[in-house]
């Protein structure tokens, strides 16, 4: 195990966000018995708070986005992960953090760089009229494959969910703390169970650990993983079996036309 557990040193008497936050107030020192942890509850409930404020405290890069200590959104998970105390087993420099959601966004902005350069280019040899064109070229084309080399030839011919999987299984390079948010926005349900193979092998080849905010009854099937469960301003550990998540999916898929006739209801 990299990271045993974490708690909070204090809390500060001005109560601003997140500390306002019950969950927060009564956080208990945690303790992480497994190489996967799954936060699972409602939204709102403070896991990805949480979750960022442990990528912060923990110091580790964030991928696909802005880094947590330059996104103006993320300083109230800068405010707890000053406040947190985590408890190391080993030290590793490998690992990192990402939301789903930012990815997104990080491959549009790759395939609109790589855009830009293909018509920059295209107009210079429109216009070209003598000299050494490859030489003219050489600095945007090498600029352009440092985009291929370093994410792959064909990103632009993939879903979200297989340039997600690529990346993230590029990323993953030693023993690291890897902790990820929603990975499930990013992938069809085919998907995450290849997410679950990719993380599955890191642990086993690699000892990787990995800390994941999730609603997926998917991903949190994973065998032998640890489930935090966020409710009413608590943590509490349950079996897969014992979530929200999964009692509701099962409960749904067994009799899906007694929820949709349920919305249907009128309210008065």
């Amino acid at each position: 195990m990299i990271l045993n557990g974490f708690g909070l040193r204090n809390i500060p008497d001005e109560k601003v966000f997140p500390f306002t936050l019950e969950l927060v107030e009564n956080l208990p020192a945690i303790s992480l018995t497994r190489p996967v942890t799954f936060l699972v509850g409602e939204n709102g409930s403070g896991k990805s708070t949480l979750l960022e404020a442990l990528a912060y405290a923990a110091r580790v890069p964030t991928v696909g986005g802005i880094s947590l200590e330059e996104d103006p959104l993320m300083e109230p998970a800068r405010r707890l992960g000053k406040m947190m105390s985590l408890r190391f087993g080993e030290k590793t420099t490998a690992g990192f953090f990402v939301r789903a959601e930012d990815f997104l966004g990080f491959v549009k902005n790759i395939l609109r760089s790589i855009a830009e350069l293909d018509a920059e280019m295209q107009e210079i040899r429109d216009s070209w009229t003598g000299g050494d064109l490859e030489r003219a070229l050489a600095t945007l084309k090498a600029e352009r494959q440092g985009y291929t080399d370093r994410y792959t030839e064909n990103f632009d011919g993939m879903s979200h969910g297989e340039g997600f999987l690529r990346f993230f299984n590029q990323r993953i390079t030693g023993k690291g703390l890897y902790l990820i948010d929603e990975p499930e926005a990013a992938l069809s349900p085919a998907r995450q169970l290849s997410l679950i193979k990719i993380i599955m092998d890191a642990v086993k080849e690699k000892g990787s650990q990995f800390i994941i905010a999730t609603h997926s009854p998917i991903i949190m099937a994973m065998p032998d993983a640890q489930i935090l469960h966020f409710d009413s301003g608590t943590i509490t550990g349950r079996h897969y079996t014992e979530t929200d998540h999964y009692r509701l999916t099962k409960a749904f898929m067994e009799a899906p036309e007694r929820y949709i006739e349920a919305l249907n209801k009128p309210i008065y």
